[in-house]
């Protein structure tokens, strides 16, 4: 047997060699009689516990072991008695202080030769910390598992389509949003299967934005449709954002498709309005260029009648003049043919036809239009200087409505230079190219200008500085402008007056 103390004669070699090396492990050492009583604990056992050996001898009835854990150490203990397996469990050991701390306890039986049990060898571990890690980490995945279902349920309650690709564009997951839109069943949608869903289109466009995305490594966004369920097609905006590492490496993309069908809608019919009042607008600048328009059709008429009377008289002679009938037959034809011309540009410009961007060369716009009003502008007196730059480059946009405001420009210049007695009527008209890329047309006058306040208001429908005015001219050129891309503004002229310039972009950026 293992004494806890030292007698009064010498101590066995063997022993003091055990109770050094016991007393200096970190761990508590304990040695326990067949039957399960306490014959020795190290130093460290005795400090931790706070109790001596004799103490710890009662250790089913000394408190030592946490009461929630006591009945399971004694019947587990009680077991190794009877049968001499080896004793290991984890429990909570009351420390000095009355705190817990969990340890793992190992019962080695020691035998003789004959098998016979001599004593108990055992060595407990604190393990707290342990524990209190697993407790922590327990809990965390607890919390990561809430989380993950509370999110999930969040994606799923998005109004919109949520969803994950791979770094190459292979989607991996998807909102259940997706799956009742489009009644698809995960293992079909999953990889490039979403694509099925396409307008058909809208998948070539998409499939190239969309790598070109990949390429990049750049968020971005596109509008194309995409079939429900039912078959139908709705428009959808398609958000795409790249999640990138240190060193800018793609790691995932994740994305949001927002349905935008009631907005498309809404947009062709803020067109088709924007439409029926642009033709408004047009139909009464008619009146502003009557005289205009009848003096542009009434020279040719007048020349084809007098060259037809002249032709009667010439195949009247005797002998008939047949080289004069000729030449004037020509001039009739050239008459025609210019009565012809003015007749088309009008039905152009106040057809309701439905808007057509094409390549534009803006110097011949403006030439039509200066055309169509000169003789308006001769009866008011304007002196026109025209400033048209060379090779321009051509612009994007519908020839109509563009030359729809630039009607609407030279309209409002002679009706700001009607009053004008003291200096005289000047009207510029140029064009130039933009460092931005677009091409811009400019129309000033040395009228009385416009008011400083009056800058953005007159663009506002509706907003008149004119006492018959309607207040639609400049709000449907803006929007007009607008829809081209473009821009459209007022600023003071050199000359005093106004100056209204519009750009567009170019053609070729369209290409």
């Amino acid at each position: 047997m293992v004494e806890t103390e030292p007698s009064g004669g010498p101590e066995d070699p063997t022993i003091a060699t055990f109770r050094a090396l016991a007393d200096a492990m970190p761990a508590s050492v304990l040695l326990m009689t067949p039957d399960g009583q306490v014959e020795y604990a190290n130093q460290q056992a005795v400090a931790f516990r706070g109790a001596s050996v004799e103490e710890q001898r009662a250790w089913k009835t000394a408190q030592l072991i946490h009461p929630d854990d006591l009945p399971q150490a004694i019947e587990r203990w009680a077991h190794c008695v009877a049968t001499g397996d080896r004793f290991e469990m984890e429990y909570r050991v009351r420390r000095a202080d009355g705190a817990y701390r969990w340890f793992h306890v190992r019962g080695q039986p020691v035998k003789d030769a004959a098998g016979v049990i001599l004593r108990w060898c055992f060595l407990d571990v604190d393990i707290d910390d342990r524990k209190q890690g697993e407790a922590l980490l327990a809990q965390t995945l607890a919390e990561l598992a809430a989380s993950k279902l509370r999110l999930r349920a969040l994606i799923d309650t998005v109004p919109g389509f949520v969803w994950q690709a791979a770094p190459d564009g292979s989607v991996e997951f998807l909102n259940q949003r997706w799956f009742d839109y489009t009644g698809m069943q995960l293992e079909d949608a999953l990889g490039s299967g979403w694509t099925s869903r396409i307008h058909p289109a809208d998948a070539t466009p998409l499939g190239a934005y969309w790598q070109g995305l990949l390429a990049s490594g750049q968020p971005g966004s596109f509008e194309a449709r995409l079939r429900g369920a039912d078959d139908s097609y709705r428009w959808f905006l398609i958000r795409a954002v790249p999640l990138l590492d240190d060193t800018g490496r793609v790691l995932r993309w994740y994305g949001q498709n927002t349905d935008i069908e009631d907005r498309k809608q809404a947009e062709l019919s803020l067109a088709r309005v924007r439409s029926e009042l642009a033709h408004v607008a047009r139909v009464a600048s008619l009146g502003a260029l009557t005289a205009s328009i009848a003096h542009e059709v009434n020279q040719p008429l007048s020349g084809i009648i007098t060259n037809a009377n002249t032709c009667m008289r010439m195949l009247n002679t005797e002998p008939p003049n047949l080289a004069g009938a000729r030449e004037t037959v020509r001039r009739t034809l050239r008459d025609g043919n210019r009565a012809s011309d003015v007749v088309k540009r009008l039905r152009a410009l106040f057809a309701r036809t439905e808007a057509s961007a094409e390549p534009l060369d803006l110097n011949e716009a403006a030439r039509e239009v200066l055309a169509l009003a000169s003789a308006e502008l001769d009866r008011a007196d304007v002196c026109v200087h025209l400033d048209l730059a060379e090779r321009l480059p051509r612009a994007w946009a519908d020839r109509v409505q563009v030359q729809q405001v630039i009607l609407n420009l030279l309209l409002n210049a002679l009706e700001a230079m009607s009053a004008l007695d003291d200096r005289p009527k000047r009207l510029w008209v140029g064009t130039s190219t933009e460092g931005t890329g677009n091409v811009r047309l400019s129309v000033g006058d040395s009228g009385t200008g416009v008011d400083p306040q009056d800058v953005e208001r007159i663009f506002q429908a509706f907003h008149s500085t004119k006492r018959t005015g309607m207040g639609v001219g400049l709000s449907v050129s803006r929007s007009i402008i607008d829809s081209h891309g473009g821009a459209l503004w007022v600023e003071a002229s050199d000359a005093g007056g106004a100056m209204f310039a519009f750009t567009l972009p170019r053609a070729e950026a369209r290409a």
